[in-house]
């Protein structure tokens, strides 16, 4: 009786400032499992804030939701992009928040959950309303980086956004294009842009930040990649690969597959490239709960207490 009151409650004010669970945390702390159990107790739906679940193909390297696990909820913005795709945290917040009216519209309670911080950043804290991606500008772009390389296009937004060539590095790609790409669409630059027009929420998050030991968490690291390992990562690599996707596209230069195909180049040895993934994912891990850490009104719990579900659900009922 609590949760379809609860439901019809979202429905019906979602005019107003709904408050959104929001599970954060570390990479393998357990987030989606403590999301699910939550979900299955509220009538909830996941929406997912991966950066890397967003990609078609790449399974088991993204430690994806399983068949078993998609059959106890239902899961949002999971394996939906192509590999060689971009796609922008802006793209993010407007994707995840079509997706909270919609999961609202159907009397059920959207659930964010995922550890890509800019993500959540996007959505909950925007800065700024800036042009969505153009393709036709993107894809000239592109070109013009296959033949005259990153150097010539920072050197080219130095020309026309000193401040946000200033800002950001000569290495950061896709900021660079960004900057380029915003320049031709508005004729403005971007740096112009940030902070000129502020965005006003119908939501706002409820955050519950997940989090171990580092000794716990880095073994519970270690164990998973040694898993995807076992479960075919290699092997899902080389597929991959096979089917033409660019070992140079942001999908494949992430952590796990990015060491795995150093590994198919010959330039290391598969135990010195999951030793190296591993390693990477620890700092990773590390660097995610300092990003965490910052937003003053999140409650830390420790997922492998019996107590956290129940008391993520009192908070919960309490915030509606």
């Amino acid at each position: 009786m609590f949760v379809y009151e609860y439901e019809i409650r979202i429905t019906n004010t979602l005019q107003y400032a709904m408050r959104i669970l929001t599970i954060v945390g570390p990479t393998a702390v357990g987030k989606t499992e403590i999301a699910i159990q939550i979900a299955t107790r509220f009538h909830g739906e996941i929406i997912s804030a991966d950066s890397r679940q967003i990609y078609k193909y790449l399974d088991i390297g993204t430690a994806k939701p399983t068949v078993e696990q998609k059959r106890k909820t239902r899961f949002h913005l999971i394996d939906f992009i192509e590999p060689h795709e971009d796609y922008s945290c802006g793209r993010y917040a407007r994707d995840a928040e079509r997706k909270i009216e919609e999961i609202a519209a159907r009397n059920r309670v959207p659930i964010v959950c995922g550890g890509t911080g800019l993500y959540i950043r996007a959505l909950f804290h925007p800065l700024d309303e800036l042009p969505q991606s153009d393709l036709r500008t993107r894809s000239r772009l592109r070109e013009t980086l296959n033949k005259r390389g990153l150097k010539y296009l920072y050197t080219k937004l130095q020309g026309i956004d000193q401040d946000w060539a200033n800002r950001i590095k000569p290495t950061d790609k896709q900021r660079i294009l960004r900057g380029l790409e915003v320049y031709e669409v508005t004729g403005k630059p971007l740096s112009k842009l940030i902070g000129k027009k502020k965005i006003h929420k119908d939501f706002s998050p409820l955050y519950i930040g997940l989090n171990l030991p580092r000794e716990v968490l880095y073994a519970r690291i270690d164990k998973r990649f040694s898993r995807m390992i076992e479960q075919g990562l290699v092997e899902e690599t080389e597929t991959l690969l096979a089917r033409g996707f660019s070992k140079e596209s942001s999908a494949l230069r992430t952590i796990g597959y990015k060491e795995i195909i150093e590994h198919l180049d010959g330039i290391i040895t598969l135990e010195d490239a999951i030793a190296k993934a591993k390693r990477r994912t620890r700092n990773y891990a590390k660097r995610q709960v300092t990003w965490f850490s910052r937003i003053p009104q999140i409650v830390w719990c420790n997922p492998d207490d019996p107590m956290t579900v129940g008391g993520i659900l009192q908070r919960l009922r309490k915030s509606s």
